[in-house]
């Protein structure tokens, strides 16, 4: 069975009419002979517009790829609120769930993700409150409904997650596991003359995913996003880390390679081929 997925398409920001490519994605996840095709947030920046994606692209593929999303933080800034992407009821959606892939000894454990200012830069001085109020008045994150504080709401992903890992291993299977923020502070860059910069890396992710995700025996490999730079994977303690972001081809954000949205979504695409039983 082979696994793909993506992260930060970001359609409507980059001016992209999703459906123009349904048929060259189709084409490309058959002849690589994908089963399952897994979004891994920031597909736009509209919850309600990912579900309709979701569903227009899943009614396209027919029963050749099923197809699974996450919510990042985009998605997350409208036409949702904090309890509905906790509870949401959708065959494709991913958080706070575990699904086993048949024929094999594998799962895909998914998770939304927060963030609680452990990624930032040591010695900066700053206080969780400090952050915050520089998240408020700065950061798109500011128009998320969120009636827990970041460090509660990353309790709670945690919490999550450490149930969802137990689940696996209790059916004795290994675990795919996709987030949309980042886990580990090896793939942040800190830049000194970047002040901006620096203070959003707090909202970056969490490094107590990152701890928790390497404690567990059932993790096989870990997929996000949201850092819109593209990394090598990373082996780190046998568990694999994929980070190939597709983010932003505008003039004021140029971060492709090319200047084809199809091309730079072949070249993201991470895939993992599981064994079979």
């Amino acid at each position: 069975m082979r696994v793909a997925f993506s992260t930060d398409l970001h359609f409507d920001v980059n001016h992209l009419t999703a459906s123009d490519y349904f048929q060259a994605q189709k084409d490309y996840l058959e002849q690589q002979n994908i089963s399952i095709y897994v979004l891994g947030g920031d597909t736009f920046n509209d919850f309600q517009a990912t579900v309709r994606y979701v569903d227009a692209l899943q009614a396209f593929l027919g029963n050749t790829v099923q197809l699974y999303f996450l919510a990042g933080n985009h998605d997350m800034v409208k036409g949702v609120t904090y309890a509905e992407l906790e509870s949401f009821d959708h065959p494709a959606y991913l958080h706070h769930r575990v699904v086993s892939l048949p024929g094999t000894d594998y799962a895909l454990v998914g998770n939304n993700g927060w963030y609680d200012y452990t990624l930032a830069p040591a010695g900066q001085g700053k206080t969780a409150e400090d952050y915050f109020r520089w998240k408020k008045a700065f950061w798109i994150d500011s128009a998320i409904d969120s009636p827990l504080s970041d460090t509660e709401r990353m309790d709670l992903v945690l919490k999550q997650v450490q149930a969802d890992l137990a689940t696996v291993a209790a059916q004795r299977q290994r675990a795919l596991f996709v987030t949309h923020f980042v886990p580990r502070q090896d793939f942040l860059i800190y830049a000194g003359d970047r002040p901006y910069w620096n203070m959003a890396t707090a909202l970056m992710g969490s490094s107590r995913l990152g701890g928790l995700l390497a404690a567990s025996p059932v993790v096989d490999t870990v997929v996000f996003g949201h850092l819109h730079h593209r990394d090598a994977p990373l082996l780190a303690a046998g568990q694999v880390y994929l980070h190939t972001p597709l983010g932003y081809g505008l003039k004021r954000a140029w971060e492709w390679q090319s200047t084809d949205f199809m091309t730079e979504w072949r070249n993201t695409l991470m895939i993992r081929e599981i064994p079979e039983k």
